[in-house]
């Protein structure tokens, strides 16, 4: 497991070294895990070694929300003050995923049946 830790975290910090060097628009983090998922996918790295790992940060992953929801609590007037806005931002772009990604299922399992 500490292999696939250490090639996540590799990933990772290439693509900010990556960022760093190149000033794309697209975070570090990102750009890593486009990597590590070329790396998987063309079978550079085996997915065995990485598998382990990614499901131990996949089951606590909901650890990683609680920074971001302490940073809120630093915006919490500016929230008070655009609820309805930012509820209704919300809700409609859950919507418009829901309903592309029914479309997008509809479009693909009627591809498939021919």
């Amino acid at each position: 497991m500490i292999r696939g830790f250490m090639l996540i975290l590799a990933m990772l910090s290439l693509g900010t070294f990556i960022n760093e060097i190149i000033d794309l628009p697209i975070p570090g983090n990102v750009i890593g895990m486009i990597i590590l998922f070329l790396c998987l996918y063309f079978k550079i790295i085996p997915y065995e070694w990485v598998k382990d790992a990614a499901q131990s940060l996949t089951r606590r992953m909901s650890l990683f929300f609680i920074p971001a929801g302490v940073g809120m609590m630093e915006y919490l007037d500016m929230i008070q003050n655009n609820w309805l806005m930012i509820g209704v931002t919300i809700v409609g772009s859950m919507f418009a995923v829901m309903l592309s990604a029914g479309f997008a299922g509809e479009f693909l399992g009627k591809k498939e049946d021919k």
